[in-house]
């Protein structure tokens, strides 16, 4: 493949997710964090709505210009093209998607995991919705995050780059720039969802299409969400009242 030069569509989508997608990240987050330390009731819904609009507006702002720039939007990804081999990608894909439910469906159920998860969540456990209404409006950001994710990193910034870098810089770029989107989690988030963009991307790639990984990406994030907040739900019992003895 042919390399040569990012164009302004290309700067312009890097600047903005490795330079204003982190940063803005941090500062919601750490905002959450305040509002849930001075107690505010709305603080989840308010960090959830702010999620939808900036994920829904960066994705059709940055598709107007992904238009404008001279590119078709047929080519982002949308459109399912399976054939012959790229269905074993689809099935990997659906595999990962079963198992993210099986993993929601049996650890929603035990109460020794649900424990483990919380004290491994820190202050991401504020995130975690609690009450009908905040798990209604994580779902919506969850399967948001999906679609607008998918579109914005494995469409449009690998799309982007791939002419220029060459497709497998673009796939291992795009990734490490998707994990930096989640600064606010720290060093290990950015590892783990550099992971997990790594793998999107693969999906993409393989299956010729980002609805695999849409659909996966979703259920990931919904099953994360419905997991931390039962975890944050288990009374704070004694771990003698959960079934465990002292030497366990």
């Amino acid at each position: 493949m042919e390399t040569g030069t990012l164009d302004f569509f290309a700067l312009a989508t890097l600047l903005i997710l490795v330079v204003i997608v982190p940063l803005v990240g941090i500062w919601d987050f750490r905002r959450l964090i305040r509002w849930t330390e001075e107690g505010r009731g709305d603080a989840r819904l308010k960090t959830y709505n702010w999620i939808l609009a900036i994920e829904w507006g960066l994705t059709l702002g940055l598709g107007a210009l992904w238009v404008a720039s001279g590119r078709d939007l047929g080519t982002i990804g949308l459109v399912p093209d399976y054939y012959a081999w790229r269905w074993l990608a689809v099935g990997i894909g659906a595999a990962a998607s079963l198992f993210m439910l099986w993993q929601l469906y049996s650890g929603i159920r035990n109460p020794l995991e649900l424990k483990k998860l919380r004290g491994q969540m820190g202050e991401l456990g504020a995130l975690a919705p609690s009450t009908d209404t905040e798990m209604r409006t994580f779902s919506m950001v969850s399967v948001t995050a999906g679609i607008c994710e998918e579109i914005l990193y494995r469409g449009m910034l690998m799309g982007a780059l791939a002419p220029v870098l060459g497709l497998w810089p673009a796939v291992a770029l795009s990734s490490v720039v998707f994990g930096m989107g989640h600064m606010y989690q720290g060093m290990t988030g950015i590892v783990k969802t550099t992971l997990v963009g790594l793998f999107m991307a693969l999906l993409t790639v393989f299956s010729g299409s980002l609805l695999v990984a849409i659909v996966l990406h979703s259920i990931i994030d919904l099953a994360s969400g419905r997991l931390m907040g039962a975890a944050l739900a288990l009374p704070g019992a004694s771990e003698e009242s959960m079934g465990i003895d002292d030497q366990q």
